[in-house]
């Protein structure tokens, strides 16, 4: 005979709720709060959360409410919606089966300003399941981004007696939507490769997280490593730019797979691992190597094989050195003693002299000579006694005699009468007498105009003929005029 007594009925949770990847809506969002997902649930299978009564068959009664994650379990501000919910919670008469699944139970949160009147409306309704004095549930904030399911059962005995089974709870559910308590995900890398010394850059996009609270993990087997950044790396909660580790073996000879996760340290939440490769170190890092071939390769195509040409003619194998120095040669202008305000004579062409005296290139006038250095410095002299007059202007009228014989034919290189610049530096140019002011002033008469005209011209002769030698005429010119108010003066 079995005296063993049968065990007593009890609940369990055998599909937990999905901790993370539910947001919780609010009412005003206007919106459907959706289903909370099973633990199990993946991309191509979706379940949701289940319980079983253990040791019973048969009909029973659930209740399905919110309770604070941390105990003593309290009732929760928030509400669950869906069908057969009201107050917040759910409730229905469930069938004889041996598993049940909750498939439309959604969590809509509530404000901060209406957390009173929600925990207010879960004491009036009978909504705690652990009987926690009303005190007590007023005593600390309410945690408004996770929360718990707590399920509650009553069964009927064959003796028609209605028993109540010991609530459970489920893990935590926390907000999508909150960075400290959401899910970690890594989105996408820029590259999942790196030294194995450390200290490449990584650009690292991930779903919302807190930059105080997150850290980046390299782990394989007893091995782990964490990426180096500050929390201004942290880019609007959803990138994050860091530095890699170094891997504990600095001499790798064939590249290392490991693992690479986002980590939070409060709670220790890990997100899904990456793969990751430390790769040997590369002895040309900067491409050096070959950077030299490839620029000599290309010296080497450009190079002329040296054929010579011209067999008769040897080619030197080296080039003279030019030196980049400059000659500077610098000329002296020659010495002018022309005064103001004189009209130098001009003496009329001899029989034998030439029209023009040749001069050294580069100069162009030729330097004067003695007698006129003398007798401008008498004039000088002579000036500086008496007082300032005016000089009459003389004229130059040339007769038929002394006409000279200039035509553009006498000028090398000219075909008209005009100066090219070309040619200034082949021309001889005239060389004028000076004479002084005084001898002029009294050579001229102070009759009319005419007198003043052949006196110039007869006084001009005189001196022309004593230095013929000295001063070569000038060719004719229409008229020689100066200023009568310039003051006479050698220089």
């Amino acid at each position: 005979m079995n005296n063993q007594q049968p065990s007593k009925p009890y609940l369990e949770i055998i599909e937990q709720p999905k901790a993370r990847g539910m947001r919780f809506r609010y009412k005003c969002e206007g919106r459907s709060a959706g289903s909370i997902p099973g633990e199990k649930t993946n991309e191509t299978t979706k379940t949701h959360p289940a319980i079983r009564v253990n040791n019973y068959s048969g009909p029973l009664r659930v209740r399905i409410s919110l309770v604070t994650k941390n105990a003593p379990y309290k009732p929760h501000p928030h509400e669950l919606v869906g069908k057969d919910c009201k107050h917040g919670y759910y409730e229905a008469d469930l069938q004889a089966r041996r598993v049940h699944s909750f498939q439309n139970l959604g969590i809509q949160c509530v404000k901060k300003k209406d957390v009173t009147e929600a925990i207010t409306c879960r004491l009036q309704t009978n909504n705690n399941p652990y009987n926690i004095p009303d005190a007590k549930v007023w005593e600390e904030e309410f945690d408004l981004n996770a929360v718990r399911l707590c399920v509650q059962a009553s069964i009927t005995l064959p003796t028609g007696e209605l028993v109540g089974l010991e609530p459970v709870v489920s893990q935590p559910i926390y907000d999508n939507r909150a960075p400290n308590t959401a899910e970690l995900k890594i989105c996408r890398v820029n590259k999942n490769t790196g030294s194995c010394k450390g200290g490449d850059e990584i650009f690292l996009l991930c779903d919302k997280v807190q930059k105080e609270d997150i850290e980046v993990r390299f782990f394989k087997d007893s091995w782990e490593g964490k990426g180096s950044f500050s929390q201004a790396d942290v880019h609007r909660q959803v990138a994050i730019v860091f530095r890699t580790p170094a891997y504990h073996d600095a001499n790798l000879g064939v590249p290392v797979h490991v693992k690479m996760q986002l980590r939070r340290p409060s709670d220790r939440e890990v997100s899904e691992p990456m793969d990751f490769q430390f790769l040997p170190t590369d002895p040309d890092e900067y491409g050096l190597m070959e950077k030299r071939k490839r620029t000599g390769d290309v010296f080497q195509n450009l190079k002329i094989p040296h054929v010579n040409m011209m067999p008769g003619v040897s080619i030197p194998q080296e080039r003279r050195h030019i030196t980049g120095t400059r000659r500077m040669v610098t000329a002296k202008p020659p010495p002018m003693a022309v005064p103001s305000g004189v009209n130098p004579a001009v003496r009329p062409l001899g029989g034998g002299a030439k029209p023009f005296s040749y001069v050294q290139q580069g100069k162009l006038f030729s330097a004067p000579s003695k007698m006129e250095s003398s007798s401008a410095a008498s004039s000088s002299s002579s000036s500086s006694s008496q007082p300032w007059t005016a000089a009459p202007l003389p004229t130059y009228t040339p007769t038929p005699s002394q006409a000279s014989p200039f035509s553009s034919s006498s000028i090398p290189n000219t075909e008209f009468p005009t100066v090219n610049l070309s040619d200034l530096v082949d021309m001889s140019y005239p060389v004028f007498t000076t004479v002084s002011a005084a001898a002029t002033h009294e050579s001229l008469p102070t009759q009319g105009s005419a007198g003043i005209s052949s006196s110039s011209t007869s006084s001009s002769s005189q001196p022309a003929s004593s230095s013929s030698a000295a001063a070569p005429p000038s060719p004719p010119s229409s008229g020689w005029r100066t200023s009568p108010c310039s003051r006479t003066s050698a220089t």
